[in-house]
C-alpha cells in the first residue's frame, strides 16, 4: 500500500502507514497492520474492563489513579494500545521483506533490542505531548508498565547525551512522525483520555496483567485471519476509528469462546447454601452469625479447627461473604498436593453448579484445575485439545464451567473466574519470575482461599507472606484454612497481610495481631482499619465441635536392625485383631522405600491366611501417574464416607499402606492408624483419618476398636538413656532431627495420656516448638534454625519486592541483584523433579510401553506429519512417574533421552526414559540407569 504525502490536519501529522505490521505468523503469507493490532488491543482493554474485571478490582485500580471508573478505563485502554508502539522501528520491520525506503535512518548497530524494550525507552519522551508529565510517576510507569507487556521489566531508561531520542535509536523524523502518528490514532480511538493524577507501581504491575490478556486475545490466528477480510481502506481517522469500533463489538465473543465469563452467586445463608447438611455445626454457625457484620470490605479471616469440622463448607460461606463485600466474585482455592487439588476442583464445581446465578443459561464460563498435570484430568481438561492457541471453536454443547482450549494454555489458568489449584500456582506471582504480572492480575478479582496453611515449609512461609502483602495491597480478600497451625506462623501470616494493607511494616512495638490461636475458632482482620476480631471476641462461649472420643496414642519401640526398622514383630500384634476380626487400618510410612518393604512384609503374611486375608493396598508418589490416579480413588471409594454409606466399606479386613501422601485433605476413615513418628502437627493430621466419620453413625467398627488409636513407631533406644535419641537417616532426610526428637519427647512425657480433640491440639502443636526443655540435643536444634533461616533467605532473594518498594519502579519484579537463571526459582525448597517413563525392551531389541510388550512404543505420534497429538501425549505422560532430581541425573545417556520427534512437544521433551529388559520368559529385570538400578513393578511402584 502506498505511502500517504497527505497530512491529518487535526493534528499536523501524516496519516498511518498500513505497511507497518504487527503480525505475520500464520497468516498464510500476508502481514495483520501495526495500527489494527494496536486498536485491537486498545479495544479488547476496554471490553475487559468493563465486561472481565470485578467491579471491586476496578474500584480498587480507580482509586489508586485517583480518578473515576470511566476515565480510569479509557486510560488503560490507551495503554493498552500503545503496548506494541516500539515495533515501529527498523529493526522489528526489516523483519520481513518490506519496502522501507521512504524510511531512512535508525539503522542500528550492536545488540538489538527486543520490541518490548523499544516501547518502554520511547514512550517517557511521547507521551508529554499529551499532557503527561515530563520525567513525572504516572508517566515513567506508563513507559515500564507496557514495556514489561513480554512479561519481563526493563529499568527506567537513563540517557546520557542531550538528545536522549537518537542515544535510544529513535533518530529518525521518518520514523518519528509514524510512532506519533500511532499515538495519536490509539488516543483518538479511546476518547483522548487525560493523564491520571496518580499511579502506583503495585496498580501498575496489574494492569499490565490486563495489557497483556488484551494483546494474547486479539492476536490469536483465527481472530487476525478473520479482520484480515475487513482490513481500513488506509490509514485515515475514520477509518481507523470504524475500525476499533468493529473490534468493540467483535471482543466480547472472544471472551465467551475463552472461558471468561464471571461465576457469580447470589446471597444466600449458611443453611441455603448446603441444604444438603442437617444444620450448621458450631464453627459453621458461628461463621454464619458474625461474619455478614464484620465483612464490609477487604479483609483476611483465619479458621482453625480439627480435621473434619467443616472447614470446606465454612471457607465457601465465607469467600461468598467476603466477595460480596468487595465486589470480587472470582476464585482460586490454593491446595498443598496436586491430588487435594483434584479432589477439591470435584467438590468447587458441585458446589458451583448448584449456587452460580443463571445456572439454566448457557455457560461461557471456566472453572479451571491448575497444576502441572491437570490436562491429564478428564473431569476437567477436554476429549482432545486441537491447540492452545485458539478459542473461537464452537462452545457447542459442553459441561458447564469445563475447559476451554484458550485457558488450558501456559499461564493462563489463573485468569479463569473460579480456579482450584496447588498453592504453587499462586506463590509464582511473587517470583522474580516472567508473566509474574500477570498471575497477580488473575487474582487481584478474586477471594484467594489458602487450605491445608500449615502444610508450608520456612522457604514456602516468606512465600506466601510476601503474597499476602501484596493481596493486602490490592485489596483482595483472603481466607486461610488450618487444623494444625502453630500460633507463630497465624501471627506472621495476619501480619503480612496487614503490613500490605496498611502500606508499612509492622512495628515491632506494636502488639501482635495475634497472640494466640483459637482453637476451634477464627478471626477477622478488617483490612482498611486494622482491627482483628476473634471469635472469642464476639462470642466468649467455646465453639461447639463434633464430639469426639479421646485419641488414644502409643509409643511403641520397634527393633532396629543394621540401621534400618525391623517392623515384622510389632505389626503382626498390632494388626492381629483386625486379621481375626476385620476392619480398616491404614500404615503410613516414611519414605516410599519403606512403605514397599512394608507391602512386602504384609503380602507374605496375608498369603499365609489364604481367603481369609485382608486386603491390601499400597499408595505412594512412585506409581504412574494413571495408576496413582486409580489407587486414590479405590481407596477413597472403600474408606471414605461414600463408601460407608453405599456398603462398599470392607468388612473383611483392609490394611492402606501409605506416605504422606494420604495425610491431607483425602476423606478417609481407618479405624486404627500406624504411623513412623513424624513431627507432631503431622501425627496430628494423620490421626485425623482415624474414626473421622464416627459422628455420622455410617460405619460399624470392629469389636477390637472401641476407640480412636494413633499407634506411633519408634526406633527401640538402646543406647544411653540419658542421650539424645536416635532416627534412622531416612526419617531424618525428610524431616529435621530436631523435630523428631521434640516430638519423641514430648509424647513420652505424656506417658500414653489421651489426646482431647479439640483441646488438646493447639498445645501441642505450640509446644513443640515454643518448649525449650524438649530439646534434648542443642546442636540438632541450632541445625534445625539455622536450615530454617537459610531456606528464609533464599526465598527473600527469589521474592518480589515489598509493594511499598515496587511504587514508582516495577523493574524490581523481574530482575536479580545478582546472576542468577530464572529456572531455578522455586516454590518449595528442594524440590527439583522430572517425570520418568519406564518403557520394555525385548529380547529382539523392540521396544514396548507394557511389560506383555502388546503396546509399541511410539517413535512417532499419530498426528499430521508424525506429531504428537493432545491424546498421544496424554497417554504416555500418564504413564509418567515424578522422580526427585539428584546426582543420577547428571550420568544419564542418549538412550535416556526422549526421540528426536518427541522433543517437538512441550509435553514430551523433558521426559527421561528408563529401559526395563524383558526376558523371553516375560519376566522384567532391573535395569542400570545412572548409577542406580531401576524396576518398575506392577504392584509397588518404581523401585531404586
Amino acid at each position: 500500500m502506498p505511502e500517504h504525502d497527505s497530512t491529518d490536519d487535526k493534528h499536523g501529522i501524516p496519516p498511518l502507514d498500513l505497511r507497518f505490521w504487527a503480525k505475520e505468523r500464520g497468516l498464510r503469507g500476508k502481514t495483520y497492520p501495526l495500527v489494527c493490532h494496536s486498536l485491537d488491543a486498545a479495544a479488547a482493554a476496554l471490553v475487559l474492563w468493563n465486561e472481565y474485571l470485578s467491579p471491586g478490582l476496578r474500584d480498587t485500580i480507580a482509586s489508586s489513579m485517583e480518578t473515576d471508573e470511566e476515565h480510569a478505563g479509557h486510560c488503560i485502554a490507551f495503554w493498552a494500545g500503545l503496548h506494541d508502539i516500539g515495533k515501529l522501528t527498523r529493526e522489528f520491520q526489516q523483519q520481513i521483506a518490506i519496502d522501507l525506503s521512504a524510511y531512512p535512518g535508525e539503522e542500528l548497530s550492536g545488540e538489538q533490542r527486543s520490541h518490548a524494550a523499544a516501547t518502554g525507552k520511547w514512550l517517557p519522551f511521547a507521551l508529554p505531548s499529551l499532557g503527561y508529565p515530563n520525567g513525572g510517576l504516572v508517566t515513567g510507569l506508563v513507559a515500564q508498565m507496557l514495556g514489561g507487556h513480554h512479561g519481563t521489566f526493563h529499568p527506567h531508561p537513563s540517557f546520557q547525551s542531550r538528545n536522549p531520542l537518537a542515544e535510544f535509536g529513535f533518530s529518525s523524523p521518518h520514523w518519528e512522525k509514524q510512532r506519533h502518528a500511532l499515538l495519536h490514532a490509539v488516543f483518538d480511538a479511546t476518547g483522548r483520555p487525560t493523564p491520571p493524577d496518580m499511579l502506583d507501581g503495585p496498580t501498575a504491575s496489574v494492569v499490565c496483567g490486563l495489557v497483556i490478556l488484551a494483546d494474547w486475545l486479539v492476536s490469536q490466528e483465527d481472530f487476525l485471519l478473520e479482520r484480515l477480510t475487513s482490513l481500513p481502506a488506509d490509514g485515515s481517522a475514520s477509518a481507523l476509528r470504524a475500525h476499533f469500533e468493529t473490534s468493540l463489538r467483535r471482543i466480547p465473543s472472544l471472551l465467551d469462546a475463552a472461558g471468561l465469563r464471571p461465576i457469580t452467586v447470589p446471597p444466600a445463608t449458611f443453611t441455603e447454601s448446603f441444604p444438603h447438611l442437617s444444620k450448621p455445626n458450631g464453627l459453621q454457625a458461628s461463621l454464619a452469625k458474625h461474619l455478614p457484620c464484620l465483612c464490609t470490605g477487604p479483609g483476611l479471616v483465619l479458621i482453625t479447627a480439627p480435621m473434619g469440622e467443616g472447614k470446606t463448607e465454612a471457607a465457601y460461606h465465607v469467600a461468598d461473604l467476603l466477595g460480596k463485600a468487595t465486589g470480587r466474585p472470582g476464585r482460586f482455592l490454593a491446595l498443598p498436593t496436586m491430588a487435594t487439588a483434584d479432589q477439591m476442583h470435584t467438590r468447587l464445581k458441585e458446589y458451583a453448579r448448584y449456587r452460580v446465578e443463571n445456572t439454566d443459561l448457557p455457560r461461557s464460563s471456566t472453572l479451571a484445575l491448575l497444576h502441572s498435570m491437570a490436562w491429564l484430568n478428564p473431569d476437567y481438561a477436554p476429549a482432545d485439545l486441537p491447540g492452545v492457541s485458539k478459542v473461537l471453536s464452537n462452545l457447542g454443547h459442553r459441561d458447564p464451567f469445563a475447559a476451554t482450549d484458550w485457558l488450558m494454555g501456559r499461564k493462563r489458568g489463573l485468569l479463569a473466574p473460579w480456579a482450584v489449584g496447588t498453592i504453587d500456582q499462586a506463590l509464582m506471582a511473587v517470583l522474580r519470575a516472567k508473566h509474574n504480572a500477570l498471575r497477580l492480575f488473575g487474582l487481584a478479582g478474586k477471594v484467594v482461599v489458602v487450605d491445608e496453611a500449615h502444610a508450608v515449609d520456612p522457604y514456602m512461609q516468606v512465600l506466601l507472606e510476601q503474597l499476602l502483602r501484596w493481596l493486602g495491597t490490592l485489596d483482595v480478600p483472603v481466607v486461610l484454612l488450618s487444623a494444625t497451625l502453630h500460633h507463630s506462623i497465624a501471627n506472621s501470616l495476619v501480619k503480612a497481610y496487614l503490613e500490605g494493607a496498611r502500606g508499612r511494616r509492622w512495628n515491632r512495638s506494636e502488639p501482635q495481631p495475634v497472640s494466640e490461636v483459637s482453637y476451634p475458632g477464627w478471626l477477622h482482620v478488617d483490612a482498611r482499619i486494622g482491627k482483628v476480631t476473634r471469635s472469642s471476641d464476639v462470642d466468649p462461649l467455646p465453639i461447639a465441635t463434633t464430639p469426639r472420643k479421646p485419641l488414644e496414642v502409643r509409643l511403641v519401640d520397634v527393633p532396629v536392625k543394621e540401621g534400618a526398622l525391623n517392623r515384622s514383630t510389632v505389626l503382626a500384634k498390632e494388626l492381629t485383631p483386625l486379621v481375626k476380626q476385620g476392619g480398616c487400618a491404614a500404615i503410613i510410612c516414611t519414605t516410599v522405600a519403606e512403605a514397599q518393604g512394608v507391602y512386602d512384609l504384609l503380602s507374605q503374611w496375608f498369603a499365609t491366611l489364604g481367603e481369609d486375608a485382608p486386603d491390601l493396598y499400597l499408595l505412594h508418589s512412585r506409581f504412574p501417574n494413571r495408576q496413582r490416579t486409580e489407587i486414590t480413588a479405590t481407596i477413597v471409594d472403600l474408606f471414605g464416607k461414600e463408601g460407608a454409606q453405599s456398603g462398599r466399606r470392607p468388612t473383611r479386613g483392609a490394611v492402606l499402606v501409605a506416605t504422606q501422601v494420604v495425610e491431607q485433605s483425602l476423606d478417609l476413615d481407618v479405624d486404627l492408624m500406624i504411623s513412623d513418628l513424624a513431627p507432631v502437627s503431622l501425627l496430628l493430621q494423620r490421626a485425623g483419618r482415624c474414626w473421622r466419620h464416627e459422628h455420622l453413625g455410617i460405619i460399624n467398627r470392629p469389636q477390637w476398636a472401641k476407640q480412636p488409636e494413633l499407634v506411633v513407631l519408634t526406633p527401640e533406644q538402646n543406647g544411653d538413656a540419658d542421650r539424645a535419641p536416635w532416627f534412622p537417616r531416612s526419617w531424618t532426610s525428610v524431616y529435621p532431627l530436631a523435630l523428631l526428637q521434640r516430638t519423641y519427647t514430648l509424647l513420652r512425657r505424656r506417658n500414653g495420656a489421651p489426646v482431647q480433640i479439640p483441646e488438646d491440639v493447639q498445645q501441642l502443636v505450640d509446644d513443640v516448638y515454643d518448649d525449650d526443655s524438649l530439646a534434648e540435643d542443642l546442636e540438632a536444634d541450632m541445625e534445625r534454625m539455622g536450615e530454617e533461616l537459610a531456606q528464609r533467605g533464599l526465598a527473600r532473594n527469589a521474592v518480589i519486592p515489598d509493594p511499598d518498594d515496587a511504587e514508582d519502579n516495577l523493574n524490581g519484579l523481574t530482575e536479580f541483584s545478582f546472576d542468577v537463571d530464572e529456572h531455578v526459582l522455586a516454590t518449595r525448597f528442594g524440590a527439583g523433579s522430572v517425570r520418568v517413563l519406564c518403557y520394555y525392551v525385548d529380547t529382539a531389541g523392540n521396544r514396548w510401553l507394557d511389560p506383555e510388550c502388546t503396546v509399541e512404543f511410539p517413535e512417532q505420534g499419530t498426528g499430521r506429519e508424525g506429531r504428537f497429538t493432545m491424546a498421544d501425549c496424554r497417554d504416555l505422560v500418564a504413564r509418567t512417574i515424578p522422580v526427585r532430581m539428584g546426582p543420577w541425573a547428571s550420568q544419564l545417556t542418549e538412550d535416556n533421552h526422549p526421540p528426536e520427534a518427541w522433543r517437538e512437544s512441550f509435553y514430551l521433551r523433558d521426559l527421561v526414559l528408563i529401559p526395563q529388559r524383558v526376558t523371553d520368559e516375560g519376566a522384567v529385570l532391573p535395569t542400570e540407569t545412572g548409577g542406580r538400578e531401576w524396576l518398575l513393578d506392577p504392584c509397588k511402584g518404581l523401585i531404586f
